[in-house]
């Protein structure tokens, strides 16, 4: 194997680890967004700020309808990006089997990219509306210990969590191509 194509999947995969978990995406009336607050709002049953919004607590799973609604796409679509962004989760150490396995380093590297792309057109233009926006909420969740996730704000509100994994993506995507030597 070539020192570059595992120095830059590892590097990738790393960095895509740090951009969903550690680093925050975007800061939101006081709370962080990141892999932490989706995975606590989709699968524990949500937070302080989707109890003021929304007066309950309720997971996104246990009613999709409300949030499909709220979303303004149809319930098929809901689920669909539910399941992209759960595997965006889990993508960045996924991201290592690249090592072993070329397809899965590429395919797994593109929910970074992805997800890295519509934080910043969320934040820097209007095109995808207000799918970005509900969707942007549902990574929105309270920090663990005050500490994680790291918010720091780059510039417009969005944190270098989003820059993370667009360049962990690219990384791991890089690496994933490079032929085996």
């Amino acid at each position: 194997m070539g020192v570059a194509r595992v120095l830059l999947i590892v590097i990738g995969a790393v960095l895509s680890i740090l951009g969903t978990y550690v680093f925050g995406l975007f800061s939101a009336i006081g709370y962080p967004a990141s892999g932490i607050g989706f995975f606590m709002n989709t699968i524990v049953g949500g937070n302080a700020l989707f109890i003021f919004l929304f007066g309950s607590a309720p997971s996104f799973i246990s009613d999709p309808a409300l949030y499909a609604g709220f979303a303004g796409i149809e319930v098929w679509l809901f689920w669909i990006l539910l399941i992209v962004f759960l595997i965006f989760c889990i993508a960045g150490i996924l991201q290592l089997v690249g090592l072993k396995s070329r397809i899965v380093g590429v395919i797994f590297s593109l929910f970074p990219i992805g997800v890295g792309v519509m934080f910043l057109l969320l934040f820097y233009t209007d095109i995808l509306g207000v799918i970005s926006g509900s969707f942007g909420l549902f990574f929105v969740g309270e920090s663990i210990g005050g500490f994680l996730p790291i918010i720091v704000d780059i510039g417009d509100g969005i944190g270098l969590g989003a820059f993370f994994l667009l360049g962990g993506g690219t990384l791991g995507l890089v690496g994933s191509i490079l032929p085996r030597e």
